[in-house]
């Protein structure tokens, strides 16, 4: 009768133990669940309607890789939804090779837009949220279309060639991305470097060059 008692025992404690995890795990899924949905309502690209029917191109040309020739700066924009299409900047020789190659979300061109120049000082996350919302939902066609075309104008300004003489990052050795191309540019003058933005993250992007001992474009440093 004992064995059997603690036997019963030891069956009740391993179900309600079961049944304990269970009912955790479906209450961590449950609120996992709320979250992604609730990130997934303030995904506020869906306002975007904006759509690009034909492919655009646009360049520049900067002394880069070469200094007796300039290199193409190629910004290309595919056809598509902005909030689903991509964009590519390539950097071309004078002999047609491309040497560079970042491609990002077309998106870039529309997304700060969506940002509001004020929001209020009072309430929670809920009333902020429905303030951006409200606000996005009242961008019209015309206003995107300007947005966009406005930023397309200004692409280029966001590559700027770089002043070595005047460049304090260049001692700073932790945040230098190749040392071995650092020596270079120390050494010879004739290297360019060019800043460009990361067009895929919130902020920040790169100091590139070309190495002539490595025979491609090197990324010096990132930065904010």
């Amino acid at each position: 009768m004992k064995i059997t008692h603690l036997l019963t025992l030891s069956l009740l404690l391993l179900l309600t133990a079961c049944t304990s995890n269970t009912t955790q795990q479906t209450a961590a899924s449950k609120d996992t669940t709320q979250a992604i949905a609730g990130e997934e309502s303030h995904d506020r690209t869906q306002y975007v309607s904006l759509a690009i029917g034909d492919t655009i191109k646009k360049s520049t040309s900067y002394y880069f890789s070469n200094a007796k020739e300039k290199d193409v700066f190629l910004l290309t924009i595919h056809p598509g939804k902005v909030r689903e299409s991509t964009s590519t900047l390539q950097i071309i020789t004078a002999k047609g090779q491309v040497i560079y190659t970042q491609t990002f979300e077309t998106f870039y061109f529309v997304k700060l837009i969506l940002e509001p120049d004020s929001v209020p000082n009072s309430g929670g996350q809920e009333e902020y949220d429905a303030f951006v919302d409200a606000y996005c939902k009242a961008i019209t066609p015309t206003q995107y279309e300007r947005f966009f075309y406005k930023n397309l104008n200004t692409f280029f300004e966001t590559i700027y060639l770089i002043d070595k003489s005047k460049n304090a990052d260049f001692n700073s050795e932790e945040d230098i991305q190749d040392k071995n191309f650092l020596q270079e540019i120390l050494s010879d003058t004739s290297l360019q470097l060019i800043d460009i933005a990361c067009y895929n993250c919130s902020e920040g992007g790169a100091t590139i060059g070309y190495s002539k001992k490595q025979n491609k474009v090197v990324t010096l440093l990132e930065h904010d």
